[in-house]
């Protein structure tokens, strides 16, 4: 096996990519030999430390297993409007997700005293 030079950029990314998504390398190796990575689990933690090369196989392998995991980790996103309606009361920190720091049926800055809101 030669040197790669993309090898360390990889693994550098790969370090990045599961660091950012809260991904130990024990769930990387599990997923990966699942998928058919072939490379004990302290081989994955010596290669993730930078001491140890992998062949590309078995480096696409971990960066699939990483991505597979990464796909599969639920993700906070931004609602849509229309999306508020069904889901829409207090939140976990106690602010009604409708009027962000006010309270229900609390009047907003631009609504004046006996006016509705308009939805």
């Amino acid at each position: 096996m030669g040197f790669d030079p993309y090898e360390p950029a990889q693994r550098r990314q790969l370090r990045d990519a599961l660091k950012a998504s809260d991904i130990t390398p024990a769930e990387l190796w599990l997923n990966y030999f699942s998928i058919g990575g072939s490379v004990g689990e302290y081989e994955v933690e010596a290669y993730l430390q930078g001491l140890l090369s992998l062949p590309e196989t078995q480096r696409d392998l971990l960066a699939m297993a990483a991505n597979e995991l990464i796909d599969a980790t639920p993700r906070l996103r931004a609602p849509y409007s229309d999306q508020l309606g069904a889901t829409a009361g207090p939140s976990q920190d106690g602010e009604n997700q409708d009027a962000p720091g006010h309270a229900p049926g609390e009047r907003t800055s631009n609504q004046r005293p006996g006016e509705q809101e308009q939805g």
